[in-house]
């Protein structure tokens, strides 16, 4: 394990620690604002939508998500007055500027890092994401932390895949992959991450995720479900999977 998952580890488990304390002691009547259930929950999903948006660089998602934590919080903080339509224009005006300002920025960073390539293990065992690679082995494993990586599994005899995706997006092509025997097992594992998954529309699809705060939708072609079955489990926090049938 290294330092970053170490940190995102000690990060979130302290995170829903104080949650869980702010809910026990606003029921025991400690603090002079009482939270119900609800605040707190809303309060939970709004902070980390904070703080994905500002790993994502996403302004709007920043902005919009501290307005609604401010709006949820208006009477101790004593702007009722401006709830809700000032702090949603100011919202507004504010993503709009600083969007304009950091615009520049983006791209530049972006350029920057395009042309990087890093080797996906070092001494240590530590693992890094490509931006773009393939793969034909049976075991596929796809990490990625603070970055993007695109991988095609184009295996002759796929059986299984980890993909651990910590503040960061992976999109795993499979389409191209064959599955000799009745099933093949995806894992799912992380937080704070997008995953893309690109199957063929035979393959027979069943989700058995662990998860909390993912959304996960399937698009594309009709699947036929004539295929091999694909088992997809693990566990994953805060993102969203999607499954692409082509």
């Amino acid at each position: 394990m290294n330092t970053k998952t170490k940190w995102g580890h000690w990060f979130w488990g302290l995170f829903f620690l104080v949650c869980a304390a702010i809910l026990v002691a606003s029921k025991m009547g400690w603090f002079s604002y009482h939270l119900n259930m609800w605040t707190l929950i809303l309060t939970l999903i709004l902070a980390a939508a904070t703080i994905k948006s500002i790993v994502y660089f996403s302004v709007p998602g920043t902005i919009f998500s501290l307005a609604f934590i401010s709006m949820l919080y208006s009477k101790p903080l004593g702007i009722t007055n401006l709830v809700p339509w000032t702090i949603l224009g100011a919202a507004l005006l504010l993503s709009i500027g600083l969007s304009l300002v950091l615009q520049p920025l983006k791209r530049r960073s972006h350029r920057h890092h395009q042309h990087i390539f890093v080797n996906e293990s070092i001494n240590g065992g530590e693992h890094f994401s490509q931006s773009t690679t393939s793969d034909y082995e049976s075991d596929v494993t796809v990490n990625v932390r603070m970055g993007s990586a695109i991988r095609y599994v184009q295996s002759a005899n796929f059986q299984y895949a980890l993909i651990n995706v910590t503040m960061g997006d992976a999109k795993v092509y499979f389409d191209k992959a064959a599955v000799i025997q009745n099933q093949a097992n995806i894992e799912l594992t992380g937080s704070m991450g997008d995953i893309d998954l690109y199957f063929p529309k035979e393959w027979n699809t069943q989700i058995q995720l662990n998860s909390f705060i993912v959304e996960t939708s399937e698009v594309g072609l009709k699947p036929t479900k004539t295929g091999p079955l694909i088992v997809i489990n693990g566990d994953f926090k805060m993102g969203d999977i999607t499954i692409h049938y082509v």
